[in-house]
């Protein structure tokens, strides 16, 4: 059909994910070194123009409220004619690598956060 897959979504707003954390100067390797992950709880999408294969796109990430133990965020995709094509929300929450239990959000990462 020539259009983006609706499963490559999850990816775009993944990479968005790991790019925001490297403008804060954080890593999440680091943060995975450091025995804390983020696992995705909740993913919502709503698609409301096609993009194609090859199609440039940009992806704008808004962390909707300061975390607790968890972090929701919200997406917008455009394309390269800044057609708005795609909104997302994302909840996910800390998480103890040994315990595998939900934890609160770590100092350091609120700290990055009013760098």
């Amino acid at each position: 059909m020539g259009v983006i897959h609706h499963g490559s979504y999850a990816i775009y707003l993944e990479l968005a994910r790991i790019e925001w954390l490297r403008s804060l100067g954080l890593s999440y390797a680091e943060l995975e070194k450091q025995g804390i992950l983020l696992p995705v709880l909740s993913l919502s999408v709503e698609y409301k123009h096609p993009l194609y294969f090859d199609d440039a796109i940009e992806v704008e990430l808004c962390m909707d409220q300061e975390p607790s133990s968890i972090i929701d965020f919200s997406y917008s995709i455009y394309s390269k004619d800044k057609t708005l094509c795609t909104t997302a929300k994302t909840r996910l929450a800390f998480v103890s690598a040994e315990t595998k239990k939900i934890i609160r959000c770590p100092a350091f990462f609120i700290d990055a956060l009013s760098d």
